[in-house]
């Protein structure tokens, strides 16, 4: 019996050794987290054990714990908020007045590191929350286990700024950060008053004021503008052709009221525009594969990707602001040559009825052919059997569909991908349309420029662009398989890079104004 009471003495000690660590490091921690935010379940699995001190060394700081605070300090340069991970009270506390200080010390950079990995790593929003119509799944990440990895290793700065997007893009536009700020520091820019249109060669009193704007970021207009004029001189007028052309307007030189409208957004506004497109980058995958499109809404322009080297660039028409065009991924499988167009339901009874009713050959001009089902089979109808003043969008109950031709919706091609919207890139007859600045006519589908283009490095292996073109002429409706599926991305970033310049769009569909409201 003393032999069991004395074992079970034994078991008990263990258990209490065990507990008090933990209950320990968490009384230090508890109070911490009514100051601080912080994730006490995440410190839970770093400091379960009592243990020597992550980033101390006899109360002296150790080489990971530089590391880990030149981290923090550089996160600025992401877009992020240093504070928001402890910065500033992590440079006040002095880890080597007291065991106690020390160990908050150890709390506080353990937590502010894991939520700065989490959030360069996968961002710092949750997507699909703050972005209704963002539908590119984030990737699985495990903060604490990055960290508990990366503390094994003897170059800590190495495995942090491993996290961070490495895309030539995401790193040129974080650049713009400093400069933007830089802008801001300087108290911005001032507004334009109401200014009517100005040309070349015309005078006004705030003409001053619009190239104060334009040496902004004009540094050669600065230079050149240094006396004050009420003359819009050739100088001004391709500064002016350089300014619409990197906030995404018509270029022509001419100050309107959408030139005057971009002037005015300040750049504290600019600044956040950047801030929430590298938030998006870090929502993307890190690995979009060796082969892939990318289509930016936003800029409305199209990039195929090979090995990381752009191959092939389009601009492309997207969704109107009412049938916007989502973000999302999907693979690439199919093409259709000469492609019939199942005219959706919602767009027939509220686009193509008032257009028939109108004039009662548009269905016959436009080769759209009129169908009902029955028991599921289908029954042509003549379009000029029906008494079409008598049909409603509600009692609307054909089904249309559009033959091959030059009339065609689709065009000549039609590139297909699994995905809820049944949304596809397409050819247009309408190339007029890739002209206008804002392309936002679609009904959510993606209209592409260069559809062959598109075609022949879709389909990988040798196929000259006159078999495509050969099949085409055949007017034969004709699918194929891709043999290689295509990654294709759809995203939404108003900042942009074109070379080596950062680009800005004008935000069509108003998301990064919800994100905006968020950070």
């Amino acid at each position: 019996m003393d032999f069991m009471v004395k074992k079970l003495n034994v078991i008990i000690c263990i258990l209490i050794s065990l507990y008090l660590p933990v209950h320990a490091a968490e009384q230090q921690w508890l109070p911490l987290s009514q100051q601080y935010d912080i994730d006490s379940d995440a410190l839970a699995g770093f400091f379960k054990n009592k243990q020597p001190s992550l980033w101390l060394d006899k109360q002296q700081f150790t080489s990971h714990a530089h590391d880990a605070l030149d981290f923090i300090a550089a996160s600025i340069h992401h877009g992020l908020n240093p504070d928001d991970y402890h910065f500033s009270v992590l440079r006040q506390l002095d880890p080597t007045t007291g065991e106690s200080t020390a160990q908050q010390f150890d709390f506080l950079l353990t937590d502010g590191l894991l939520k700065l990995i989490h959030d360069i790593a996968v961002g710092r929003l949750d997507s699909s929350s703050v972005d209704p119509q963002w539908f590119i799944p984030k990737e699985t990440f495990n903060a604490s286990d990055f960290l508990h990895q990366a503390l094994l290793s003897s170059h800590l700065k190495t495995e942090l700024n491993s996290l961070a997007p490495h895309s030539n893009e995401y790193v040129k536009i974080a650049t713009a950060i400093t400069r933007y700020q830089t802008y801001i520091n300087q108290g911005g820019w001032g507004a334009i008053p109401e200014t009517p249109l100005l040309r070349l060669n015309d005078t006004h009193p705030n003409i001053p004021a619009i190239q104060a704007r334009l040496a902004f970021e004009d540094k050669y207009l600065a230079v050149t503008h240094r006396v004050k004029s009420s003359l819009f001189d050739p100088l001004m007028e391709q500064s002016i052709r350089r300014f619409q052309q990197k906030y995404g307007l018509k270029v022509d030189g001419i100050f309107g009221s959408e030139t005057r409208h971009a002037m005015n957004i300040p750049a504290r506004e600019r600044l956040q525009q950047i801030k929430i497109t590298l938030e998006r980058y870090r929502w993307m995958p890190s690995d979009l594969g060796q082969r892939y499109l990318i289509v930016n809404i936003a800029n409305y322009t199209l990039h195929a990707i090979e090995n990381g080297a752009t191959k092939l660039s389009m601009r492309v028409i997207v969704g109107t602001k009412n049938r916007p065009t989502p973000s999302f991924t999907s693979k690439m499988d199919h093409l259709v040559y000469n492609p019939y167009w199942n005219i959706p339901r919602k767009l027939a009874r509220l686009d193509l009825l008032p257009k028939q009713q109108e004039n009662s050959n548009y269905f016959y001009l436009q080769d759209i052919r009129v169908f009902t089902i029955d028991d599921g089979q289908k029954f042509e109808h003549d379009p000029y059997d029906i008494d079409w003043g008598l049909i409603t969008r509600q009692n609307f109950s054909y089904t249309l569909r559009q033959d091959p031709g030059d009339q065609n919706a689709l065009g000549k091609l039609k590139f297909k991908f699994s995905n809820r919207w049944d949304i596809f890139l397409h050819d247009t007859p309408h190339k007029e349309l890739f002209n206008e600045t804002n392309r936002s006519l679609s009904s959510g589908c993606i209209r592409v420029e260069d559809p062959i283009a598109l075609a022949n490095f879709s389909l990988v292996e040798n196929n000259p662009q006159q078999s495509v073109l050969d099949i085409i002429a055949s007017h034969e409706n004709r699918g194929q398989k891709l043999s290689n599926p295509l990654s294709i991305y759809a995203v939404y970033f108003t900042v942009w890079l074109d070379g080596n310049e950062v680009r800005f769009s004008p935000d069509v569909y108003g998301r990064d104004a919800r994100i905006a409201e968020l950070l």
